[in-house]
């Protein structure tokens, strides 16, 4: 069935006058570089298309090869795309503002490897046990016949190094580490992809990690950790909302800590929640109960309520789901 389904969405691509390839808002590791892979598919196959998200790229992929090609919907004016690929998201409502350049009889595309996935498309195809999307966009590659690239190698990698957490998370498989190899051997280059995401930030996206991390709250006898990011912080060191990919990562650096929250101010009075967890405490359902979503370790909401509010809130839910459990 997986077959068929790849094949179909090729067919559809070949067919295609012009794709749209979109993701997530506030976009990662993952969705970039599965976007970035599937649009050299697409120059291969001589199919005009787009990349566009909602929210910039964070400053950590700007190494990525043809990281540039990918357009924001603030300044995005074009249309007139009949087939649009959507890459991670649960819901459609998930690329936000990106939605707008749907129209007419676009036929969507819906590529996903989340649980929660609503089959939202004309055609679906969610592969739970992908570790990310990536990997997903690799088959498709496969399926397609057409060569591995050092360039496609290099941003598959990017996708699957991110989304395991370097191959830390519970979603890491035998599979995982086996098409990293494979992405290696085309050109993929580990050390210095590792390097570029997570060992060379910005001095204000460090600053931005000290003040936070000053301010860490340990609850539940050390096994729920919760950190606060506001927008004076963001202010105070001139770091912007992309430095913040990550961060809810140090919640988990402390011995004893089975789970991890951080809070984070959005601009228009909503709060950005990220969790993540050990084991098989799942954190995705814990973000679907505030309409997010995402895996067993790693997940996230967005919440309709100002930075204080959404804190009690989420702090009292999580008290009250993981008591007996932790």
């Amino acid at each position: 069935m997986t077959t068929k389904i790849r094949q179909t969405i090729l067919t559809t691509l070949r067919r295609a006058r012009r794709v749209l390839i979109a993701s997530h808002q506030n976009p990662d590791g993952d969705s970039i570089g599965s976007q970035l892979a599937l649009a050299e598919v697409l120059d291969a196959l001589a199919v005009p298309h787009a990349i566009v998200n909602e929210g910039v790229v964070p400053s950590r992929y700007n190494t990525l090869p043809g990281v540039e090609r990918i357009g924001d919907v603030r300044t995005f004016a074009d249309d007139g795309f009949d087939v649009a690929v959507i890459i991670e998201c649960s819901t459609l409502n998930r690329i936000g503002a990106v939605e707008r350049l749907i129209t007419g009889d676009c036929t969507l595309i819906n590529i996903d490897h989340h649980p929660d996935n609503a089959a939202f498309g004309a055609i679906n195809w969610n592969d739970t046990a992908a570790s990310a999307a990536g990997e997903m966009i690799y088959d498709l590659i496969w399926e397609s016949g057409l060569p591995v690239t050092p360039t496609m190698a290099a941003n598959l990698y990017a996708a699957i190094l991110t989304d395991t957490g370097r191959f830390h998370f519970s979603c890491t498989t035998p599979r995982s580490l086996r098409i990293a190899a494979e992405l290696m051997e085309a050109g993929a280059d580990p050390t210095q992809l590792t390097n570029d995401i997570y060992f060379r930030q910005s001095p204000a996206m460090i600053r931005l990690a000290a003040l936070v991390a000053a301010d860490m709250e340990y609850l539940l006898d050390g096994r729920l950790c919760a950190m606060v990011l506001d927008r004076a912080r963001l202010l105070e060191t001139k770091a912007n909302q992309s430095d913040t990919e990550g961060l809810v990562n140090l919640t988990m650096s402390a011995a004893g800590v089975k789970v991890g929250v951080l809070f984070t101010e959005m601009e228009t009075g909503r709060t950005k929640v990220s969790f993540r967890s050990q084991d098989a405490i799942d954190v995705g359902q814990i973000a679907a109960h505030y309409g997010g979503g995402g895996h067993v370790n790693a997940s996230g909401c967005q919440i309709n309520l100002p930075l204080a509010e959404a804190r009690r809130d989420v702090l009292a839910y999580l008290k009250e789901r993981l008591n007996g459990s932790l």
